[in-house]
This record gives C-alpha cells, structure tokens and sequence, in this order.
C-alpha cells in the first residue's frame, strides 16, 4: 500500500508540473540534458519511469540487467549505479 501523501492530490499535481523538484526531494539529481516525461496510467496512480542504462553495461542482457534494478528504479525514485 502506498503511502498517502504519494496519492494526494498536491502530490499528483507537483510530479505533473515539477517532476524534477520532486525527484531532488528524493534526492534523485536528474541531468538537464536528461528528458523527463510522467505519464498518467489512471485517475488513481502515477507511473513515473526514468530509462536509463547503467555505464558499463553496453551488450549485457535484460537478464543481466534486470538484477541491477531495485523497486526504487522502476517507480523514478532511485537511479541505478554503474558497472565501470
């Protein structure tokens, strides 16, 4: 279950219009030259994905790189480390 504030309706509203605010908040530094796009899935949940390949892992397999990834990574609130 998710906590509350993370389906508040100023939360909602602030990763539409500040996503990168909200991620500093998390501690997550996002490039300038990095798009960020949030994506609405339903009136009730927010996906915010940020794809990004470690360095260092050019030519691995989704195999490989899947046990690189946390659950922080997958919901735009972690970033994973490189591999060099």
């Amino acid at each position: 279950m998710p906590p509350s504030w993370y389906k508040s309706r100023s939360y909602r509203s602030r990763v539409v219009h500040e996503p990168r605010a909200v991620l500093e908040e998390f501690g997550v530094i996002i490039p300038a030259s990095r798009e960020v796009k949030v994506h609405d899935s339903n009136a009730d949940m927010r996906y915010l994905i940020l794809p990004q390949r470690p360095e260092g892992t050019n030519g691995w397999s989704e195999e490989a790189l899947s046990k690189l990834i946390s659950r922080d990574h997958l919901v735009g609130v972690g970033v994973p480390d490189n591999v060099i």
